[in-house]
Order: structure tokens, then C-alpha cells, then sequence
């Protein structure tokens, strides 16, 4: 509100009642008609529509304003350089050399040096060589350093556009079409990006999305990942996790299970950077993956040490549940089925995807176990719930071949070993079908 009591933002009463009277339903579920706001802000004029949307026009355009204002006070490069930049012949030479030396003195303080700095690397490399070509036109010392800095913020733009372009392109095959700078720029070598950490990065990124056979290429990306995320804001380096992460699920699910270790690699990093958090907050999603993450590699401690330390950092309503699920799991993994059972059947896990994970570990442990009679029970309840259950059609094929096969498991002793060569082809040739490599386990 002291923005608009300012006379020099703004000079309308009405707007700054409005305002005033619209904060006090901040907090309110509904807010009064706009009949009834006009009558408190104009108690003698009758509502009149047109004159109600040019106030909300002018109310709007305050807000823009002052969110124009905050941020640029908020940026001390930026305000620094557009002073600069505006009293550049204005003012006194010491003034506008004072202001570009702060303005940079800001600028090489911060850590970040992704495409945005370079781009403010840039403007300040302009505006120096802009006064020292009024004063000193023979000299061309700044020449060099304002190339340099316009090469590296657009070399680091075009590499993070393409690098998510051919990204995006891998998911819903609408057909990259390289530009003629990008016949170019393909040419570059290792040793021309090794030293600026944003080429460095998107650099690695395309050539592993180009290159995804290459694995020396991939492990290029992770170490610098690693290394170099911290020269990156939050926001790009958490991305740039993400895409490496889900590029080693997605060589892990194509049969490629060394990359399973680095996937763990990858969560444990993005954790203790705290790239995987977004407003210190864990997904879901993400705590139940490293979970089976560190099962697929045997981890059982780090498993255990995690869900110990990280499930208060989930969202408070799914911890219990996730917690207990998650526990069981480990439980299962080590054999202690006394521990995982309990977990698995008293707990009400009204997340449809952890109640058909809760019902395929009962459906393993039964099986494991030996306990034929309760796992046809299991398996006819099982059945039945993918019948009811909507939403789930992908997940539906999946868990229903996995019941069809564990019946056909339970037939297996008399069986011919024809039939059980066959049996196997069946289950590796079924393309939806996650939990294949058990099943193929308990034919052995």
C-alpha cells in the first residue's frame, strides 16, 4: 500500500481504497459482489460496468508497476547497469565509471555463470566500451572482452535451447530441425567448452541425447553435473538432474542395468545439493524411486538410512503411508517377512499405485513363502480390484499378466520342461510386464 500512497506512483484515491479493500479479503474463501465493492468505494455514483473494468485496468497496471519496481531493486546488477546505462551522458564521467564498476563488482561476486550472466557479462562489456570509444577511439582493449562475452551468452542460450529441444523431441517425436548456426556450432570441440561450466553442461546434455548408446559420454555429463551444478541457479540445475536421471531410468529400462548405480549417484547428489527439493519439500515420487533405487543395488543400509532421514521432508499428509510402504519394501528385500507382512496388511493406502505396489509384494511373499491357499485368495482379490478400480488402464495390463503368470507359476511343478522353456519365452517376450525378472527367478 505505500507504493500507491506514493504521489509519485499514484495519484487516484479510488485506486488506493480498492486496493486496500480487496486486502482485507486476503484471507477470505469468497469475495463480496462487485455491486457491493463499487458502493464502498463510490458510496454516492451508481455501478456503472465500464467504469468498473477501468478501474480494475488502472489497479492492474499499478501492480504491474510496482512488481517492475521490486524486481529491478531487488537486482543490484540490474539497477546499477540501467543508471548507468541511462545517465551515461547526463551525468559526469565519475559518476557513470563509479556505477559500471559496482555494476560489475556485483556481477563477479555471484557463483552463477549461466547464459543470463553472460548476457550481463555482455551488457556491462558494451557499455564500458561504448565510454572508452567516446574518449579513447584508437584504443580497442575492451574489443576483445565484449566479443568474448557475446559468443559465450549466445553459444549458452542456443545449447540450452537445444539441448531441451532435442530433449522434448526424444518424447513426442515432432522432428528437430537444426538451423544453419547449428550446422556450426556442432563442430565444436571439448576444449572450446571445457572452461565455461554453462557450455560445459548443455554441451555434455546433447551429446549424451545425441549419443545415448555412449556411455563414457553420459558419465562426461553426471561428473560435471556434480562439479559444475553450482554455477548454475537452483532452477537449472535441478533440471539438468532430472534429465540425467531420467535418461538413466530410461537406459536402466532398456535392459542396460549398470546404470542403475548411477542413477543412485545422481539422487544422492541432487539430495545433499538439495537440487531434488523444491521449497525444501521431497515429491513422492522421488522418495519412493531412490528407495528402489538403492534396493536394485543392494543398498539395504543407505535405503533404510534414507527413509530415517528424509520422510519429514515429504508433504505431511503422505508420510505415514509412504514411510510404511517403503518400509515394507526393505523389509521384503531382506527377507524378513515377519517385518514387511504387518506393513503391507494393515495399512490403507488410498494412493492407488502404492496399494497395487502393497499387493504385489503380498503376492511375492505368499508365493516365497509357499502359502498356496492364502496367495489364491490374494489373487482373486487381487483380479478383482483391477476390475473396480478406475484409472488405472496401462497399470491394469501390467499387474493383470502379472497375475496370469504367477497362476501359471503355480502349475509349474507339473509342468514338462517344454512347457516351462515355453512358459519362459512367454514371460520374456510380454513387453508390459514389470516384474519379469521375478517371475523368470522363480522358474529357475
Amino acid at each position: 500500500m505505500q507504493f500507491l500512497a506514493s504521489p509519485y506512483h499514484n495519484r487516484r484515491q479510488d485506486i488506493t481504497e480498492f486496493a486496500t479493500l480487496l486486502s482485507n479479503y486476503e484471507e477470505a474463501s469468497e469475495v463480496p459482489p462487485k455491486t457491493d465493492l463499487w458502493k464502498l468505494i463510490y458510496p454516492k455514483k451508481d455501478f456503472a460496468d465500464a467504469s468498473w473494468r477501468l478501474l480494475l485496468s488502472a489497479l492492474s497496471q499499478q501492480v504491474e508497476r510496482f512488481v517492475a519496481v521490486e524486481s529491478i531493486l531487488d537486482d543490484e546488477f540490474e539497477l546499477k547497469i540501467k543508471v548507468a546505462e541511462a545517465l551515461e551522458e547526463r551525468v559526469s564521467t565519475t559518476l557513470h565509471d563509479k556505477l559500471l564498476r559496482e555494476s560489475h563488482r556485483i556481477l563477479e561476486k555471484q557463483e552463477v555463470r549461466n547464459a543470463e550472466y553472460w548476457l550481463r557479462e555482455y551488457r556491462y562489456q558494451e557499455a564500458y566500451y561504448r565510454r572508452a570509444l567516446t574518449r579513447q577511439p584508437e584504443k580497442d582493449d575492451h574489443f576483445g572482452a565484449l566479443s568474448r562475452s557475446a559468443d559465450r551468452a549466445f553459444l549458452a542460450m542456443k545449447f540450452r535451447q537445444n539441448m531441451w529441444l532435442l530433449n522434448h523431441e526424444q518424447v513426442y517425436k515432432w522432428g528437430f530441425e537444426p538451423t544453419a548456426i547449428d550446422s556450426y556450432i556442432k563442430d565444436l570441440s571439448e576444449e572450446q567448452v571445457e572452461d565455461i561450466p554453462a557450455l560445459r553442461l548443455y554441451y555434455y546434455g546433447i551429446q549424451v541425447l545425441q549419443q545415448p548408446e555412449n556411455e563414457m559420454v553420459f558419465r562426461r555429463f553426471s561428473n560435471s553435473l556434480f562439479t559444475q551444478a553450482t554455477h548454475l541457479p537452483e532452477s537449472e540445475a535441478r533440471d539438468l538432474y532430472l534429465l540425467a536421471i531420467n535418461f538413466a531410468v530410461r537406459q536402466v529400462n532398456s535392459g542396460h542395468r549398470a546404470y542403475f548405480r548411477q542413477v543412485m549417484d545422481l539422487y544422492q547428489s541432487g539430495l545433499e545439493q538439495g537440487y531434488l527439493l523444491r521449497k525444501g519439500v521431497l515429491s513422492r515420487f522421488t522418495y519412493h524411486n531412490i528407495v528402489t533405487t538403492a534396493l536394485q543395488i543392494q543398498d539395504v543400509d543407505y535405503a533404510e538410512a534414507f527413509i530415517e532421514q528424509w520422510t519429514g521432508k515429504l508433504e505431511r499428509r503422505y508420510r505415514d503411508r509412504m514411510y510404511n510402504f517403503n518400509r515394507a519394501k526393505i523389509a521384503y528385500t531382506s527377507q524378513r517377512y515377519d517385518d514387511a507382512l504387518p506393513l503391507l496388511q494393515q495399512a490403507n493406502y488410498h494412493d492407488p499405485l502404492l496399494n497395487l505396489g502393497a499387493r504385489t509384494l503380498l503376492l511375492k511373499i505368499y508365493f516365497e513363502l509357499g502359502e498356496w491357499e492364502v496367495l489364491q485368495s490374494h489373487l482373486d482379490a487381487f483380479s478383482s480390484y483391477l476390475r473396480r478400480k478406475p484409472g488405472i488402464s496401462y497399470h491394469r495390463t501390467n499387474y493383470r499378466n502379472l497375475i496370469r503368470f504367477t497362476r501359471r507359476l503355480l502349475k509349474f511343478e507339473h509342468s514338462t520342461k517344454a512347457e516351462k522353456e515355453k512358459l519362459r519365452q512367454q514371460i520374456i517376450n510380454t513387453a508390459t510386464l514389470t516384474e519379469k525378472s521375478w517371475l523368470l527367478a522363480q522358474l529357475s
